[in-house]
């Protein structure tokens, strides 16, 4: 008897130790699913709300609802899963909005959706189900006391600037094509070239040197401090001169090499080679040795080199 007494007491304890964890967890967890409304027009949209809420360490395999439900009810929109958690941590929410659609009218019922779920460190599974819900979708009422009105044809929308933009575009292209055209006829029935090009213009080897020279002088080198840079322009532009006048490689030679090149062939008078031998002998002192010429003298270099050329134009 004491024996049975003990195992009807360790029943008892055990049950009520059940009924106490059944009734925490669930209150610890609850499901839901909610229509935005009951009744609806046919072809109308609604929305289903699924929603899970327990603790924060829950794991949930949320269900997944077929493309149609039942019938005619139908999902045409599947939101993303929201997650969110009380201020302590302690509880999560789980949310999906779902859009469904009905083409035939009726009375439908919804059936349960099962959440499967289980709260770590514990891996036992659990399903919580929501309730049925009842959707009722009607059809369009028509009044029969009214006149058949006939249907409403197309509205008209009035035609944007964008829309045209296009049409624009396309004339503008078929006008240009158009003169084209007449242009390229008219051409051709007088025979004329399509393109005239201009002529590459052509200068003597002193008219390029007095330009260049005159270019050197705009630029008021010298006065900003540029001395070196002024007579390096100043000797480039007059042994380009030389070599296309008198067919002497002087760009590639050293004043003397010049001066004795010139002196040789006897084609400028000795008073203008001397002004050209002391004008390159100032440059390379100038370039080489950092010699800071008077105001006078940089300008004098450039009188001679122009004096150069106008006294070499002719032989």
């Amino acid at each position: 008897m004491i024996e049975r007494g003990m195992r009807f007491i360790g029943v008892c304890i055990l049950f009520i130790f059940l009924s106490a964890h059944s009734a925490s967890y669930g209150q610890e967890v609850t499901v839901s699913a909610k229509l935005d409304t009951n009744a609806m027009l046919i072809g109308d949209h609604v929305g289903l709300t699924l929603k899970y809420t327990g603790p924060s360490t829950s794991q949930v395999l949320w269900p997944f609802l077929p493309d149609t439900i039942i019938g005619a009810i139908t999902v045409i929109g599947r939101g993303k899963i929201d997650t969110s958690f009380t201020e302590d941590k302690k509880s999560v929410t789980f949310t999906q909005q779902l859009n469904l659609t009905c083409y035939d009218s009726g009375f439908y019922t919804i059936p349960q959706i099962p959440f499967k779920h289980r709260t770590l460190p514990d891996t036992t599974g659990f399903i919580s189900a929501t309730p049925m819900m009842l959707l009722a979708v009607h059809t369009v009422k028509v009044d029969t006391t009214q006149a058949i009105k006939p249907i409403i044809g197309p509205l008209k929308v009035p035609v944007t600037f964008r829309e045209m933009l296009p049409w624009i575009l396309a004339a503008i292209g078929v006008i240009i094509l158009i003169i084209i055209t007449i242009w390229y006829l008219n051409k051709r029935r007088k025979k004329e070239p399509l393109f005239i090009l201009k002529p590459k213009e052509v200068l003597l080897p002193h008219e390029l040197a007095l330009r260049e020279l005159e270019k050197l002088r705009i630029k008021k080198l010298w006065q900003s401090g540029r001395v070196k840079e002024y007579h390096s322009e100043l000797t480039e532009i007059l042994r380009s001169y030389i070599e296309n006048k008198f067919k002497v490689p002087a760009l590639e030679q050293t004043t003397t090499e010049i001066t004795e090149s010139l002196g040789n062939v006897q084609m400028c008078p000795s008073a203008t080679l001397d002004k050209l031998t002391n004008l390159l002998i100032l440059a390379d002192m100038v370039k080489f040795a950092k010699v800071q010429p008077l105001a006078m003298e940089n300008e004098k270099s450039l009188s001679d080199g122009i004096d150069f050329v106008q006294e070499t134009t002719n032989n």
